[in-house]
């Protein structure tokens, strides 16, 4: 049995923590940094940083791109 270990096949889904995904559906279904903010009981800037990390752990560039991913990921309905 060969067995290889190719770290680009990662889906980067899996580098994120909980709370970035907690952010991340809150995000795609369009709510605002202070509404994820009051609903997670965190500052906005908070949500600002976890929004900046989703972003640069999945290779995205914007909210529109956040939203499409989390379509083709199965986070929408």
């Amino acid at each position: 049995m060969h067995r290889t270990s190719d770290t680009r096949s990662m889906d980067p889904y899996d580098t994120l923590t909980p709370r970035e995904r907690q952010v991340l559906q809150m995000a795609a279904q369009g709510m605002s940094n202070p509404e994820i903010a009051e609903r997670l009981m965190l500052s906005v800037r908070t949500v600002e940083m976890h929004r900046a990390h989703l972003l640069k752990k999945l290779n995205l560039n914007n909210q529109t791109e956040l939203v499409r991913f989390a379509l083709k990921n199965g986070f929408l309905e």
